[in-house]
């Protein structure tokens, strides 16, 4: 909360000052940041489905042009699986979040749910995407005679990737989730006061 969206409240009974949160003002940031967390894991989903809806297609148009032959394919059928994957994970993940409750409190477990699933992708995405997708790279390449530089470069994006997933989470994610995570708290804190 920023302190413009707090009033300074005179406790008589205690002979201190309060303060109260301004609860519009709370509501608008939580109504911001869930939809911020939502437009960057739609982004997420949408990128995931365009890239290996394109890859795939793009690989067996090339592998037909070029009469390759049946173990070039590979690499293009696992773009498509991962494509079905990715379209699958948006429709069960859009299923999950119609079951938070349509109030701000919802409305800010439903962010924190998103932006925990949005960190979990990031941080397992080299394992159950690129790995698979080099494996199937390389191995495409070792049988087909390709150079052996391709495999070289693909080992090497391997581990860039890995640590500059992990760099994206810490330094955008997970700030994200813990301020979330204290709006909840202060949200809380205060229906609590409102309620006794």
């Amino acid at each position: 909360m920023e302190f413009e969206d707090m009033k300074l409240i005179w406790d008589r009974q205690n002979n201190e000052p309060l303060f109260a949160i301004n609860q519009e003002a709370l509501n608008r940031k939580i109504q911001h940041k869930s939809k911020s967390v939502s437009r960057a894991l739609d982004f997420v989903d949408v990128m995931m489905i365009v890239v290996n809806l394109v890859g795939g297609i793009v690989l067996i148009v090339d592998t037909v042009r070029e009469n390759g032959r049946p173990f070039e394919y590979v690499v293009a059928v696992v773009y498509l699986v991962f494509f079905v994957y990715a379209l699958y994970r948006r429709f069960a993940r859009q299923q999950d979040v119609k079951e938070f409750d349509k109030t701000i409190l919802g409305e800010l477990n439903k962010a924190i749910w998103e932006s925990d699933y949005l960190i979990k992708q990031s941080s397992s995405m080299v394992f159950w995407y690129l790995v698979p997708i080099v494996i199937a790279a390389n191995v495409t390449v070792l049988l087909g005679y390709n150079s052996i530089w391709v495999s070289v470069l693909t080992l090497v994006i391997l581990p860039l990737t890995y640590f500059g997933g992990r760099w994206e989470v810490r330094k955008c994610h997970l700030p994200k989730k813990r301020e979330l995570e204290a709006l909840r708290e202060i949200l809380l804190q205060a229906e609590e006061q409102t309620v006794a």
